[in-house]
């Protein structure tokens, strides 16, 4: 069939549409679609008009008969054979053969859509009349702006829009099809939305992503029913979150509204609910919609500007209403307002600009809830939806902002009052509609959570209920919990049958007389001069007596044992000057001893034990009890005695020619999206806290690294300056992954398994020789002959293309090992160092936080590097040394 501009511009917009237009079905013409074609008719009209009065017009509404004119443009030029039959809006002729397209747009703004359309039209003409297309150009907005563009620029997806175009529009059957940008705006929308609905599509859940909908497809996940059964609670409910999509699911399922926590909404005298209507394409607003609710009084107001200029006006308005309040909170949806508030603050006095701050700062975001805390059973979190459920509707069932955006534009042309009273009603009753959204809400609380409501469910509560798992019961009457409690182990054994059984009574006895600390050596602080007259004299007499215990652990050559210490000092005072002074502060001499504080956070931190654990074994070990907040004490303890420690390792390792680098998600409790960062070389290890992933503080930390840097291909190392080496077992498990799912994709299995070749003699070479560049250099042929061969070829295959795009933006990174001495060619070696912590990570995820993992990190580090260089790490914590690179020197 003949490829038309509808066809063209339907397959832009909707595949299934494209194909529903090939077979000459039609649907309603939205209201958008019709203002759309007057406005671009309009515009070619302006267009032919300027062009006439700078006397460049050739011709107007005629068919290319292949003569070119240079230096001339033409409109509304057609052009046509047995495989197309394309009208294009203009041509400019600039010399043999030589054109430039142009296709005129009504909107100020040029989208990526209007240049691939224009773009896709040049491909056509040119393949088929032998043309020369090198540009394209673009006309927009009142002022006939022409953006110009390098038609190459759009090769490989315009090739792989024509591949897709041909498959589908020779193919009888109908393309899958998906909820996408374009329905809202489409003449089949009822029709597909119908068939979306019937099937309980995943893209009806605008939230998911077309990669992400793909993903669930791989997965078996079809349906919004099927997404809802794979939400599983977190084992930390309280810690922030994205938005997931499978408990939205579950809410539409299920009818109800989940509650990951309950919202706080500011309390205060005075409510302002606003809402803006604006025209995007101009980033200009034109109406303010207020309602204004102090107590029970509620008063509406609406600010409209004809036309541009009277922009600035409905502002001032705004915050000249607002001025005389004390005390009020501005709620809106979305970032819409906030952002229009920021851009016009530029047009105002300083004392309105201060003002314009201060409605900001007081100003709270109705759509973050909905983002984080309340899922609702609605498809999307938009105003309209979630307000619909909450059974309030608009005047006009077809509002919408795009609809508004036609009122206005048809407003502007014919200055109908009706058209105008229309959007002011439908912006008030969106700022009512706010409201309504708010005060539900507002009236969330733990109160009809807890009376079992029908409609709302905490997500905590979600699949709670059994009664045969291990931790505590959730009992639904006070009264069982009251008596479960009575059952507790250790309060029976101290409470219950201490009272009736002797043998319980003789070891609960037993157990706490055991708590006796034996004196094993007794030091006397007596001083040797007086501290105020530097007087060398055992002349001084002891007015104040004053004692300290010690409690330690004595490492020996068979053993460990408890060894305690009574320190006994005082207050003396000195015959010869008569002051009054102590020999030593017996506060700072710690109750737990050094020895004992080095064994617990060698268990805690070598063996990943628990403080519960450590406390237990110290307790069985040595009958030493020790609380676990005084074990969250040791290890503040230890991370400030070594961070010297730590920081002479971090500076080793940065200053290296060789550093392995990764990262790795950290659950801490504040910060939802941390991660822990490991540097390692050979033989030394740190770790670093960071409170998000990104990568900017690299610059800074490796500012004076010059060796070479392995990592993965984490998007923030490309920004560093020194040499790089690519992970290549990360490659090969992605190329392994996409190939078990891709089996049939013949020429992706051909690149696979060349790049394994090419390997496997690498890795041969390395085997035999070691990571030595002299015998390595020599592949670098090889690897230039599977680039020229695999690499630098035209492909139309996605995944191929995803491939060739990674292989040729990491040319330069994939082989760095092959030109220097002692790189490897993996990152195994920070993989491996990120396993502790992820141990960690796993049995104490709900524990974590900010400061603890600081500290925790400071001692893996330190406990890394000593098993890297094979010493023992309780044996260094035992020496009291601050440098590991000391102690392992006086240790040969």
């Amino acid at each position: 069939m003949q490829i038309n501009n509808e066809i063209l511009n339907d397959f832009i917009a909707c595949q299934y549409k494209a194909y529903r237009k090939s077979k000459h079905q039609n649907g309603t013409i939205s209201d958008y679609h019709i203002l759309y074609n007057q406005l671009r008719k309009k515009q070619r009209a302006n267009f032919e008009r300027t062009i006439s009065e700078d006397k460049n017009l050739i011709i107007s509404n005629s068919v290319f008969d292949n003569i070119i004119i240079k230096g001339g443009i033409s409109l509304n030029l057609k052009f046509a054979n047995i495989n197309i039959d394309l009208t294009i809006d203009g041509i400019e002729f600039t010399g043999n053969k030589n054109i430039i397209p142009i296709f005129i747009t009504p909107f100020e703004k040029v989208t990526k859509t209007d240049k691939l359309f224009v773009a896709l039209q040049a491909t056509f003409i040119q393949n088929e009349f032998n043309l020369l297309i090198e540009n394209c150009k673009i006309v927009s907005g009142i002022n006939l702006k022409q953006t110009k563009f390098k038609f190459s620029s759009f090769t490989k997806p315009i090739k792989k829009l024509i591949t897709e175009m041909n498959k589908i529009l020779s193919n009888s059957n109908a393309p899958v099809f998906f909820r996408n940008s374009h329905c809202h705006v489409c003449e089949f929308q009822n029709s597909c939305l119908e068939k979306l609905i019937e099937r309980d599509d995943l893209s009806l859940m605008p939230a998911l992503k077309p990669k992400e909908i793909s993903q669930k497809n791989n997965r078996g996940v079809f349906s919004v029913k099927q997404l809802s059964y794979s939400f599983r609670p977190k084992k930390n409910p309280y810690r922030r979150r994205k938005f997931l999509p499978e408990l939205k699911a579950l809410a539409i399922r299920e009818g109800k509204t989940f509650i990951q926590e309950i919202p706080n909404i500011p309390q205060v005298e005075t409510e302002v609910f606003l809402d803006f209507e604006g025209i995007i394409d101009r980033d200009s607003n034109y109406l303010i919609g207020v309602i204004v609710r102090t107590n029970s009084t509620e008063k509406e107001y609406s600010f409209w500007a004809n036309n541009e200029d009277q922009q600035t006006e409905i502002f001032i308005d705004l915050i000249n209403l607002l001025k005389p309040l004390n005390s009020f909170t501005i709620y809106h949806y979305g970032s819409y307002e906030i952002n229009a508030l920021k851009n016009i603050s530029k047009q105002l006095t300083t004392e309105q600009q201060e003002f314009l701050k201060t409605m900001i700062d007081n100003s709270c975001n109705i759509l973050n809830v909905f983002s984080l805390n309340i899922y609702p059973p609605t498809y999307s979190n938009g105003l309209k939806d979630i307000a619909r459920f909450l059974k309030f509707d608009w005047t006009e069932k077809d509002a919408s902002g795009l609809q508004s955006t036609v009122w206005r534009y048809n407003w502007e042309a014919s200055n109908n009052n009706e058209l105008k009273n229309k959007l002011i009603t439908y912006n008030l009753e969106d700022s009512r509609a706010l409201m309504v959204v708010k005060d539900w809400i507002a009236s969330i609380g733990e109160k009809n959570l807890h009376e079992q409501n029908l409609d709302f469910s905490k997500t905590i509560d979600i699949k709670n209920d059994s009664y045969h798992k291990w931790g505590n019961t959730k009992f639904e009457l006070p009264t069982f919990d009251q008596i479960n409690s009575f059952s507790h182990f250790d309060y029976q054994q101290k409470k219950i049958f201490l009272k009736s059984n002797k043998n319980i009574k003789k070891a609960v006895k037993r157990k706490q007389s055991s708590f006796v600390n034996k004196i094993d050596k007794t030091i006397h602080l007596f001083p040797e001069k007086c501290h105020s007259c530097n007087q060398s004299t055992n002349n001084f007499d002891l007015i104040r007596n004053a004692e300290q215990l010690s409690i330690d652990l004595k490492f020996t050559k068979n053993g460990i044992k408890k060894w305690i210490v009574l320190y006994r000092g005082g207050g003396y005072r000195c015959n010869v000057c008569k002051k009054i002074f102590s020999p030593k502060n017996l506060k700072k001499i710690p109750y737990y001893g050094n020895n004992l504080v080095a064994w617990a956070m060698h268990q805690y931190t070598q063996y990943n034990t628990s403080y519960k654990k450590v406390a237990d074994m110290i307790m069985d070990f040595f009958n030493v009890r020790i609380p676990l907040t005084k074990m969250s004490e040791f290890k503040i303890r230890a991370a400030e005695k070594y961070k010297d420690t730590y920081d002479e390792i971090k500076s080793f390792v940065v200053k290296g020619h060789l550093l392995h680098v990764d990262e790795t998600k950290a659950s801490i409790k504040g910060v939802p999206s941390g991660y822990v960062w490991v540097f390692t070389n050979m033989d030394s290890v740190f770790y670093l806290f960071m409170k998000n992933r990104e990568s900017d503080f690299l610059k800074d930390l490796l500012k004076d690294f010059k060796g070479v840097l392995v990592s993965d291909f984490y998007a923030g190392y490309d920004t560093l300056s020194c040499f790089q080496q690519k992970c290549l077992v990360h490659l090969i498990r992605d190329m392994n992954n996409d190939m078990l799912h891709n089996h049939l994709n013949t020429y992706f299995k051909d690149i696979v398994f060349h790049f394994g070749e090419l390997l496997r003699k690498i890795i041969d070479t390395v085997n035999k020789y070691g990571l030595k560049k002299r015998n390595l250099n020599k592949h670098n042929k090889d690897v230039n002959k599977f680039y020229s061969k695999f690499i630098n070829k035209h492909y139309d295959d996605e995944l191929i293309l995803s491939y060739q795009k990674r292989f040729q933006k990491n040319r330069d990174k994939l082989f760095t090992f092959l030109n220097h001495d002692g790189i490897p060619w993996n990152n195994n070696n920070a993989e491996h160092a990120i396993k502790p912590f992820a141990y960690y990570r796993r049995n104490n995820e709900k524990q974590i936080t900010e400061s603890g993992i600081h500290d925790f990190l400071i001692l893996l580090s330190i406990q890394q590097t000593c098993k890297y260089r094979g010493i023992n790490f309780l044996e260094f914590l035992k020496s009291g040394k601050l440098s590991i690179f000391e102690f392992q020197e006086k240790s040969k």
